[in-house]
C-alpha cells in the first residue's frame, strides 16, 4: 500500500474513534492506587512464603516496579487523551465581552458570534455531519447542503437545511427566530417548526401556541446595533448592555431590576444607550470608570 493511502486509511480510522469525556481524575487515581496496593500485598506475601533465591526475588521486585510504571503510564494516557482530542480534533471560537466575530465554515455557512459567546465543532465538519455546539448567542446564514445543519445548546437543539436565523442560549433563556427559510427547534420531548418571520422563547414545556411573529424589521437587534425591548426587565436589558460595552452596571435598589422597558434603543455607543434607558425608566445613571450605577 502506498504511503498516501496508508495515511488516508489511518486518518479515516482515527476520525471515527469516539473518545470518552474527560474522566474524574480522583476516581481514576483511586482505582490505580488500589491496584498498586493489591499488587504490593501479593508480592509481600510471596516474599514471606517463598524460599526462593535472591535472584528470583530481584525479578519479583523488578516486576513490581515495571507494573507500577505501566499503571502510572496508563493513568497519564487516560488524562492526556481528552486534551489531545480537544487540541487537534476540535475547533473553538470564543468572543470576549464587547467583541463580535464572523466565521465562514467550510460548507459556506456564515456565523456571526455575539459577545461573550462560544461555538465548538469537530474538524471533520462537513465530512460526515454539519453540527456544532453553541454557548451564548449567534446569527447563522446556513448554506444549503445534503446534510442537516444542527446546533446543540444546553437548552435545546436547532435543525436546519438552509436558512438565516438567530439563536440565543444563555443562563436566562433559549430563544430562536427565523429571518429566512424553515428550522426545527427541539427541547427534550418537544419539537416545533419555525418559518420565516417566526420567533419562539423556548421553555421546558412548549408547543406551537408559543410561536409568535417577529414584531420588528431589524431582527436580531444586536446585529443591527440596537436593543429591542418588549416589556423587558431592566435587569435583562442591563445584562446585554454590560456584555456589549464591557462595563458593570449596579442597581442602587434591588427593586429597580424589576422595572420593564419597551422600545428600540440605538446601541451605537454607551452614552446614547444610557441616555435612552434613563428617559424610558425615569432613572438616572452615574458612570464612574467602567462601572455604572442606576439611582
Amino acid at each position: 500500500m502506498e504511503l498516501k493511502n496508508k495515511e488516508k486509511l489511518i486518518w479515516e480510522i482515527s476520525s471515527k474513534i469516539e473518545l470518552p469525556e474527560p474522566p474524574d481524575k480522583n476516581e481514576v487515581w483511586e482505582r490505580i492506587s488500589q491496584s498498586i496496593n493489591i499488587l504490593d500485598n501479593q508480592l509481600d506475601r510471596a516474599q514471606n512464603l517463598s524460599a526462593s533465591s535472591s535472584a528470583n526475588w530481584k525479578s519479583k521486585v523488578q516486576l513490581k516496579f515495571n507494573l507500577k510504571g505501566l499503571l502510572s503510564f496508563s493513568f497519564a494516557l487516560i488524562l492526556i487523551l481528552p486534551i489531545l482530542y480537544n487540541t487537534y480534533l476540535i475547533d473553538t471560537v470564543v468572543t470576549r465581552v464587547g467583541e463580535n466575530k464572523t466565521l465562514q465554515l467550510t460548507d459556506g455557512s456564515k456565523v456571526i458570534l455575539n459577545s461573550e459567546s462560544k461555538i465548538t465543532f469537530d474538524r471533520d465538519y462537513n465530512v460526515e455531519h454539519r453540527s456544532l455546539k453553541l454557548e451564548g448567542e449567534a446569527y447563522f446564514d446556513i448554506a444549503e447542503g445534503n446534510m442537516p445543519f444542527i446546533i446543540e445548546t444546553d437548552h435545546g437543539k436547532v435543525t436546519v437545511l438552509g436558512t438565516i436565523f438567530n439563536v440565543y442560549s444563555r443562563e436566562n433563556g433559549f430563544e430562536v427566530g427565523v429571518n429566512e427559510g424553515k428550522i426545527k427547534v427541539s427541547n427534550h420531548d418537544h419539537t416545533v417548526q419555525l418559518e420565516e418571520g417566526q420567533f419562539i422563547n423556548v421553555s421546558s414545556n412548549f408547543d406551537n401556541r408559543d410561536i409568535s411573529k417577529i414584531s420588528f424589521s431589524d431582527y436580531p437587534d444586536w446585529i443591527n446595533q440596537k436593543f429591542y425591548c418588549d416589556r423587558t426587565s431592566l435587569a435583562d436589558l442591563c445584562s446585554e448592555v454590560e456584555r456589549t460595552f464591557n462595563i458593570k452596571i449596579r442597581f442602587s435598589k434591588p427593586s429597580l431590576k424589576l422595572i420593564t422597558v419597551s422600545g428600540v434603543i440605538e446601541a451605537v455607543d454607551l452614552k446614547t444607550v444610557l441616555h435612552t434607558i434613563s428617559l424610558l425608566t425615569q432613572h438616572e445613571f452615574k458612570l464612574e470608570g467602567d462601572t455604572c450605577t442606576i439611582i
